[in-house]
């Protein structure tokens, strides 16, 4: 993705943060910054993982989303589903 946006035209000059990759963390019981000392306590929920859960009707663990906020994504995905069955 970085080397992809310092390519683009026009964004040569502009500085590019690098990026801290987030995860679930089981022992905090929320998403926390990736601990390589602590790897086993980290689960990568992915984009792909994640719609899965939403499309499924599944929960994710706690701390990983706002519950309000889950609560509209899972139904924005299940809605999805239904389209698709048309």
């Amino acid at each position: 993705g970085q080397s992809m946006l310092q390519l683009s035209p026009g964004l040569q000059k502009m500085k590019l943060l690098p990026f801290t990759f987030a995860s679930y963390d089981k022992k905090a019981g929320q998403m926390a910054f990736f601990d390589p000392k602590r790897k086993d306590d980290f689960v990568s929920i992915s984009g792909s993982k994640m719609r899965k859960l939403a499309r499924d009707g599944e929960t994710p663990p706690p701390g990983f989303m706002d519950p309000e906020g889950w609560q509209i994504l899972a139904k924005y995905y299940q809605g999805l589903n239904k389209k698709e069955e048309l």
